[in-house]
C-alpha cells in the first residue's frame, strides 16, 4: 500500500485520470478483515433487533395473566413497537446523514440498553406502552443505519450477499428469543427475557464502540470543509489496507432537480404501485398479527412457556431457511408466481394452526413452524416482486413506498388480533380471518403484474 496518494479509478497504467471516491474504491477492491468485522457487528446488532421486536410477544401470556388485563389492552402495547419503528425509520434515521452513521448507531444501541432494562421492571400497561413505543423508534432508525453501513463497507461482488445475511440475522434473533423464552420465562418470570435482550444489546454496543467505523462516504463529504475528517478517513483507509488521500477525495455529484417520494414514479406505474402497497399492507396486517400473538395463541392451545419457546426456535429457524430458499428459487422463475404460492401456503398453514386441537403439542409446533416458513418466504418474495417491478431509476422509491405501507399494516395487525382474540371468536376463526384476507394480497399482486407496461426496462 502506498501512503499519502490520491487513488485513481483503477491502479493500473494508462487508467483514466482523476481521483476515485472512497465509496467507489471500496466497491472495486477486495474486502479486508476489518470490513468483515464491521459487517459482523451489524449482523449481531440486527439479530439483537430481531430479538427486541418479539420479546413482548413471548412475555405477553404471562404479563396478561399476571397483570389481569385484556388482550385488547395489551394489543395497544404490541402495536406501539411497529408504530415506533415506522416513525424512527422515517424521521430519525436521516440524522445519520447529518451527524454520521457511527454516532447515531451508538446512541441508538445505548438508548436501547436503557429502554430494555427499564422494561424489565415495568409494572403498568401505560409505562409498557411508552417504553415499547420508544424502543420501536430506536429499532426503526437502527435498521436503516445497519443496512446502509453494510452496503457502504461491502464491495460490489459481495454487497447483495451481505445484505441478505444481515436480514437473516433478524430471523436468527427471533429464533434466539424463542430459545431464551423456553429457558428463562417459566423459572425466572417474564422480566428475564428483557434482561437477556438488555445484555445482548449491551454486548452489541460495546463491540460497536470499539470496532464500528464511520462511513467513508460521510468522512469524504466532511473532509471538503473539515481538515480533521481527512485524517479520520485516512486512518480508516489504513485499517482496510487501501491507499490514503493527500487531499480531500471527490464526492459524487448529486443529481440536479432530484424529485422525491411518489413524484418520481411514472404515471404508467402508479396503479401497480398502489396495488403493491395494498398487497404489502394486507400481508403485514396478517403477518404482524402472527408475530405479535402467536405465543399467546399457542399458550391458549395448551403449550407451556418451554414448549412455546421451542416453537419459537423452530418457527424463526424455518424463517431463516425461507429467506435463502426463496432467493434461490426466484432466480429460476417468476417472482409473482412464487409470491402467490407462498401467500397461498401461508393462508393454509394459518388455518391449519387454528384447526389443531388443544393439547396436541407437536402438531401445534409443526403448524407454527410451517406458518413461519411460508410467511417469511412470502415476505421475501413480495420484496423481490417490488424490486423487479421498477426500473433502476425508481426502484428504491418504489420499494420504500411499499414497505412504508407495510409498516402501517404491522401496526394494525396486532391491534385487530387483540380485539379478535378478546371477542371470544375461537382460535380457528381468528386464524381463518387473518388467513382469508391474504386473498386480497394475492389478487393485488396478480393485477399489479398485469398492469406493468411490457416495454418497461429492467
Amino acid at each position: 500500500m502506498t501512503a499519502n496518494v490520491t487513488p485513481g479509478p483503477v491502479e493500473q497504467a494508462g487508467g483514466p485520470p482523476g481521483p476515485i471516491s472512497p465509496g467507489d474504491l471500496i466497491k472495486q477492491t477486495a474486502m479486508s478483515w476489518y470490513q468483515y468485522a464491521i459487517i459482523a457487528i451489524c449482523v449481531l446488532s440486527y439479530a439483537a433487533d430481531g430479538l427486541d421486536v418479539v420479546t413482548l410477544s413471548y412475555a405477553a401470556p404471562v404479563m396478561i395473566k399476571e397483570w389481569g388485563i385484556s388482550p385488547e389492552a395489551f394489543g395497544a402495547a404490541s402495536s406501539a413497537t411497529p408504530f415506533g419503528i415506522a416513525f424512527g425509520s422515517i424521521f430519525i434515521s436521516p440524522l445519520a446523514d447529518r451527524i454520521g452513521r457511527r454516532p447515531l448507531v451508538l446512541w441508538l444501541l445505548g438508548i436501547l440498553v436503557i429502554l430494555l432494562g427499564l422494561t424489565s421492571v415495568v409494572s403498568h400497561i401505560v409505562e409498557l406502552l411508552i417504553l415499547r413505543l420508544s424502543t420501536g423508534v430506536c429499532l426503526g432508525a437502527l435498521v436503516v443505519c445497519l443496512n446502509v453501513t453494510v452496503s457502504e463497507f461491502s464491495n460490489t461482488a459481495r454487497s447483495n450477499f451481505f445484505i441478505g445475511i444481515l436480514h437473516t440475522g433478524y430471523s436468527a434473533g427471533g429464533m434466539l428469543c424463542g430459545g431464551l423464552a423456553a429457558i428463562l420465562i417459566e423459572p425466572y418470570g417474564w422480566q428475564s427475557i428483557f434482561v437477556a435482550a438488555t445484555a445482548l444489546n449491551a454486548i452489541s454496543f460495546i463491540l460497536a464502540f470499539f470496532i464500528l467505523a464511520e462511513s467513508p462516504a460521510f468522512l469524504a463529504a466532511r473532509a471538503q470543509t473539515r481538515p480533521a475528517a481527512l485524517g479520520r478517513l485516512n486512518a480508516l483507509m489504513r485499517k482496510m489496507h487501501m491507499p490514503e488521500y493527500d487531499r480531500p477525495p471527490p464526492v459524487p455529484a448529486t443529481q440536479a432537480k432530484k424529485r422525491s417520494g411518489l413524484s418520481v414514479i411514472p404515471r404508467s406505474l402508479m396503479i401497480g404501485t398502489i396495488l403493491l402497497c395494498i398487497a404489502g399492507f394486507i400481508f403485514t396486517v396478517s403477518g404482524g398479527f402472527r408475530s405479535a400473538w402467536r405465543p399467546q395463541i399457542l399458550a391458549d392451545a395448551g403449550l407451556n412457556m418451554t414448549w412455546n419457546g421451542i416453537a419459537g426456535v423452530t418457527t424463526y429457524g424455518a424463517g431463516v431457511i425461507a429467506h435463502a430458499l426463496v432467493g434461490i428459487i426466484a432466480k429460476r422463475g417468476s417472482e409473482v408466481k412464487i409470491a402467490v404460492i407462498f401467500l397461498t401456503l401461508t393462508a393454509i398453514s394459518f388455518s391449519m394452526l387454528g384447526a389443531v386441537p388443544n393439547g396436541m403439542t407437536w402438531a401445534l409446533i409443526l403448524t407454527s413452524t410451517m406458518s413461519g416458513f411460508f410467511n417469511v418466504g412470502a415476505y421475501t418474495a413480495l420484496v423481490l416482486v417490488t424490486l423487479n417491478y421498477y426500473d433502476a431509476n425508481v426502484r428504491s422509491t418504489g420499494l420504500g413506498v411499499m414497505l412504508g405501507c407495510s409498516r402501517v399494516g404491522g401496526i394494525i395487525g396486532p391491534l385487530l388480533g387483540g380485539y379478535a382474540i378478546g371477542s371470544g371468536m375461537g382460535r380457528f376463526w381468528v386464524m381463518f380471518l387473518f388467513a382469508s384476507i391474504l386473498a386480497i394480497a394475492i389478487v393485488a399482486l396478480i393485477v399489479a403484474r398485469a398492469k406493468r407496461p411490457a416495454d418497461m426496462p429492467d
